[in-house]
């Protein structure tokens, strides 16, 4: 060993320190950069010739040791569309588009990128993208009303379904209950009915409806006990009203002229009074069920002509039968042709829907109704399944991707690019993308950032640590270097 061999390799020694404060550098650089992993520094030695008899020093050479799957802090984020992991895994992203011509769709790189940044807001063209340029990508949602995933793609994120298209009501949905106990219309001086003067008919039920284009109607359905000679029965007048000018019910259709009645529809609704057989069934069914709906509409057609036509072609009621749905299709005329919308009571023979049971008043317990106006853009969620749900103003959240988590066999090594993303190596194996939560990824933590997994502290400390070991090779050198001078001042001696 020479004392040139000793220069050398406490040079080296300079060297790796001075590559581990570079790196400690750029960790307290990048303490609040949002999803930035910190890089420590290994150090392995230098052998030259190495023997039981004699050891020829090589030095050191320091090389980066990443630290790419230790999860920073999760602090809350105003923005709804910042988003962490919860737990392991990468957001899928996308290099920004190389160019972007107005009135076209960007062309992105078929690379796929990785990163922990979740720092994402939308962009002018509606695109999920973090501060440094990355495009969040996720699964395209096939049936936004099912949430069926189409898994086997992933694509850019891009909010461009700004408006909910108007859905006309098909289905009406009524539970209540008609007191049996209630009151009797007087029919002794019809027709028509008149009132009983102790009668006081139940305030109608009204829900609103839409029609195709998303205009609203109200449909009203008036419940009236019309004879104590039949107990058990009720009729149900079925009615809404146009928005025109002149409030005109527009109600049945006569499917055999396509012209509006402008009547109500009538339904009779007979319930079971718990002893009696009804047609259809083989026993008799709890009391109070409802048992068969029949039409007894009086329709002239056209209005106001002609004798009344008892048998109304625009409503279909199919036959009761124990279990049965009690339901029943009217066509109504909204303006723009025959609507059907199916009204459903219940279940024959069961205590659903529509009943008649001892109480004091039409008591009703639900009314739905499936129809929806043309809804605007409101706002953006997401949730912990990585649904991406566009919300609008009426009422109709939809969800049009699922954003999912990527993860690798070795993390550690992912090759990393500017603005904290990663692309993979052969050493890091390909991503493995799957839902969140499943398969071990973590779940989405909306309006969440991960902050940088530097830890101030522990840079410090081995910021004093590489100081201390460069200014002790330092000395090296200094000590070589005396021992040259006095190896050359022995020639001058």
């Amino acid at each position: 060993m020479s004392l040139f061999s000793s220069l050398t390799t406490a040079i080296t020694g300079l060297n790796a320190q001075q590559d581990a404060i570079a790196n400690i550098s750029d960790n307290i650089a990048n303490a609040q950069t949002v999803g930035f992993k910190e890089i420590d520094t290994t150090f392995q030695n230098l052998v030259t010739s190495s023997t039981p008899q004699l050891n020829q020093p090589g030095g050191v050479t320091a090389q980066p040791l990443y630290d790419n799957a230790t999860a920073g802090n999760l602090s809350p984020s105003d923005v709804t569309t910042n988003l962490a992991i919860s737990g392991q895994g990468f957001f899928q992203v996308k290099a920004p588009p190389a160019a972007v011509v107005q009135g076209q769709a960007p062309v992105f790189s078929q690379q796929n990128l990785y990163t922990q940044a979740g720092d994402f807001t939308l962009n002018a063209q509606g695109f999920m993208v973090n501060s440094a340029g990355y495009y969040l990508t996720a699964y395209p949602v096939t049936d936004p009303q099912t949430q069926t995933v189409n898994t086997s793609t992933t694509v850019p994120i891009q909010v461009s379904q700004l408006v909910d298209a108007p859905e006309p009501t098909a289905n009406l949905d009524l539970a209540a209950n008609l007191p049996s106990s209630y009151a009797f219309q007087n029919t002794s001086v019809g027709p028509p009915a008149v009132p009983n003067p102790s009668y006081v008919a139940p305030s109608p039920i009204t829900e609103q409806v839409f029609d195709a284009t998303g205009a609203a109607h109200t449909e009203t359905i008036q419940f009236n006990h019309p004879n104590p000679a039949t107990p058990n029965v009720w009729t149900a007048t079925i009615s809404d009203v146009a928005p025109t000018a002149a409030g005109n019910p527009d109600d049945a259709i006569n499917t055999a002229t396509g012209a509006a009645t402008d009547s109500p529809v009538q339904l009779t609704l007979t319930f079971s009074d718990g002893a009696t057989v009804p047609a259809g069934f083989t026993t008799a069914p709890p009391a109070g069920t409802l048992v068969s709906v029949t039409n007894s509409t009086a329709t002239a057609f056209p209005p106001g002509a002609g004798p009344p036509v008892v048998t109304n072609p625009a409503i279909t009621i199919p036959t009761p039968a124990p279990g049965g749905a009690a339901s029943f299709s009217v066509a109504q005329d909204f303006g723009a042709g025959p609507q059907p919308i199916n009204f459903n009571f219940g279940t024959y023979g069961q205590a659903t829907g529509v009943t008649q049971f001892a109480d004091t008043s039409v008591t009703v317990e639900s009314l739905t109704q499936d129809g929806i106006p043309r809804g605007s853009f409101e706002n953006l969620t997401i949730n912990a399944n990585g649904f991406v749900n566009l919300n609008y103003t009426n009422g109709q959240s939809l969800s049009f991707f699922q954003i999912p988590v990527a993860q690798f066999n070795a993390p550690d090594q992912l090759q990393r690019l500017q603005g904290a993303a990663f692309t993979p190596t052969i050493d890091s194996g390909t991503a493995q993308l799957n839902p969140p939560g499943v398969n071990g990824n973590g779940t989405i933590a909306p309006s969440t950032l991960e902050q940088s997994n530097v830890d101030i502290a522990t840079q410090f400390t081995q910021l004093i640590v590489a100081q201390q070991v460069y200014s002790a090779n330092s000395k090296v050198i200094t000590t070589a270097d005396q021992l040259l001078s006095t190896v050359i001042g022995l020639i001058q001696s």
